[in-house]
Formats: C-alpha cells, sequence, structure tokens
C-alpha cells in the first residue's frame, strides 16, 4: 500500500488535468481541502436564513450549478460513454436525496447535530473504499476516521433525539443524508479515475437537478416563479449555489482525483464545526460545552488523515 491514502501500487493512476497534478504536492492539496471546507460550512446557516421550501433550496443549489459548470465541460471535449453516464445519474439521485433530507432534518433539529449527523459517512465510505474500489484505508487513515467520529458524537451529546420526536425525525433525516453522501462520494471516485471534474461535476449536478425537479412537480413546490421569495431568500440562494455548491462540493470533486473518497469523507466532517461557528455568530445557536471538547477532535482527525504519511509512492 502506498502513503497516497489507500492507493494500491497496482492501481493505474487517475486520469491526468492540470488541475488534477497540482494536488500531487501536500500544500495545494490541504489548502483546496480547507477552501471546500469553509465553502460547506456555510450551508446550514444559509439554509436556515432562506424562507424557502427544502426542495426548492436544493434544486437551485443544483441546477444553477450545471449550468454555470456546462460550458467547462463541453470545452474539456470528453463525453461519458453509456455506462459512465449510469454511473453519473446514479451519482445525481444519491446528491439529490443528500439535499433533500439534510435540508428537511434542519427545520427539525439544531444546526450541530443535523451538521454532525449529515457528516457521518465516512464510516460507510471506508467500508464501501476498500470492497468496491479497492482502496482499503491506510491505518493513519482509519485513526483519523475514529478521532473525527468520536468529536463528531461527543459534539451532539445531548442533542440526539433532543427533547421532540421532531427532533428525533430531524437527526434521523441527516443520518439518512449521510448514507446518500456515502454513496455520493463511492461514486465521485470511481467517475474520477476516467473524467475530469468539470465533465463529472456537471452531470452530477444536472441529475441532481432533474431527480430535484421530478419532486418538485410532484409536490407542488413552489420554485419562486409564481410566488416569488424575498430578497433575503435569494441572497441566501446565491449563497448557496457559490460557497457550498461551486466552491465546496466541486472542489471535493476535483480532490476525488488525487485522493480517496475516504478522506475526503473524513475532511468534510470538519464541516459542522465551521457551521457551529457561524450558526453561534449569526443565529445566536450559543454551543455547550461539549463542542469544546469534541471539535478539537474532529480537527486533529481531519489533518490526521488528510497530511501525506509515509510510505512508497
Amino acid at each position: 500500500m502506498t502513503a497516497d491514502h489507500g492507493r494500491t501500487a497496482a492501481e493505474p493512476p487517475p486520469p491526468s488535468s492540470a488541475a488534477d497534478a497540482r494536488l500531487d504536492a501536500p500544500g495545494p492539496r490541504i489548502a483546496l481541502l480547507v477552501l471546500g471546507i469553509a465553502a460547506v460550512s456555510s450551508a446550514a446557516v444559509l439554509v436556515r436564513v432562506a424562507d424557502a421550501p427544502a426542495l426548492a433550496l436544493a434544486w437551485w443549489r443544483t441546477a444553477a450549478a450545471a449550468l454555470v459548470l456546462g460550458p467547462l465541460a463541453l470545452r474539456a471535449g470528453i463525453a461519458p460513454d453509456r455506462r459512465q453516464r449510469a454511473l453519473l445519474v446514479a451519482s445525481g439521485g444519491l446528491l439529490a436525496a443528500h439535499f433533500w433530507w439534510w435540508f428537511l432534518s434542519l427545520d427539525r433539529t439544531t444546526v450541530a447535530a443535523s451538521s454532525v449527523l449529515v457528516s457521518m459517512s465516512p464510516v460507510a465510505v471506508g467500508a464501501g473504499a476498500a470492497w468496491l474500489l479497492g482502496e482499503p484505508p491506510a491505518r493513519r487513515t482509519w485513526t483519523g476516521l475514529v478521532l473525527t467520529v468520536a468529536g463528531a458524537v461527543i459534539i451532539v451529546a445531548d442533542d440526539f433525539g433532543g427533547a421532540s420526536p421532531g427532533a428525533l425525525l430531524g437527526d434521523l433525516l441527516a443520518f439518512a443524508a449521510a448514507m446518500a453522501m456515502a454513496g455520493y462520494l463511492l461514486l465521485g471516485r470511481h467517475a474520477r479515475r476516467t473524467l475530469p471534474v468539470s465533465t463529472y461535476a456537471t452531470w452530477t449536478y444536472g441529475g441532481a437537478a432533474a431527480f430535484l425537479l421530478a419532486a418538485v412537480l410532484a409536490t407542488g413546490t413552489s420554485l419562486g416563479f409564481a410566488e416569488p421569495f424575498d430578497r433575503a431568500t435569494w441572497w441566501a440562494i446565491a449563497g448557496l449555489i457559490v460557497g457550498p455548491q461551486l466552491l465546496g462540493h466541486t472542489v471535493f470533486n476535483l480532490a476525488l482525483g488525487r485522493v480517496s473518497a475516504t478522506v475526503v469523507a473524513i475532511v468534510i466532517i470538519a464541516e459542522p464545526v465551521g457551521a457551529t461557528v457561524l450558526a453561534a455568530v449569526l443565529l445566536g445557536e450559543t454551543p455547550d460545552g461539549w463542542f469544546y471538547l469534541g471539535a478539537p477532535l474532529v480537527l486533529c482527525g481531519v489533518l490526521l488523515a488528510a497530511a501525506p504519511g509515509r510510505g512508497r509512492r
């Protein structure tokens, strides 16, 4: 096994592009992951600020991002074949489910609980990477995983289920969203072996938008056309598109070309730390004492998993 977080010596390298090649150096790789964490950390607060249905927020986020990245995909000139298209459609469906369930959870439980539970995908990703991708996580990665999960559980130790059945449902929705994210990351890692990030992201975001649009039509959800949203909601939607989607998910999808799905999933667990801080500053949701014990464990685990380790390349 090599130092590159579980990549085996016999595995061919992923397709090389100028953006992918830069990630071979530890500095740019870590800087990119930090940018992704910072971007996605704002999602929970933006969803809370927006006065719009969860389905509408998820649709705007994915549809607009697909339109922005579409010209870059055309410029790349690499069209997915039939098998790849099937995987991309499946990836889009999982991303749609992730957003829908997570946004619903934010209406029923706290930002801290929802953000932590929705980031619990690394356990499933680690098992799936070993079984489906032939990328068993290295010992260093598993250690980082244990630290991050332990820290995440500590942060919401007093919040599971809250004081009402509604909070428990919110916690369950957030965990279901985490499992959808696990499948999304595993398929993304597989697809990024043969497709550039612009092509992968455009097809996946577009597929997610198509699934979400079907749900919008089936449920009669407003997208803000017939009944326009207020200005604050439109600004929040714009923030979701630019920040968590284009600078968050797309950055992580870029990293999947050079970093294992398990490592990316572990890094994403740092999101609730940033989200909780933003919720405290902007929404007045002050974290309890457990946050200050769990957050350092989460950050230490992320640094341990993301930093380059020893071994043969």
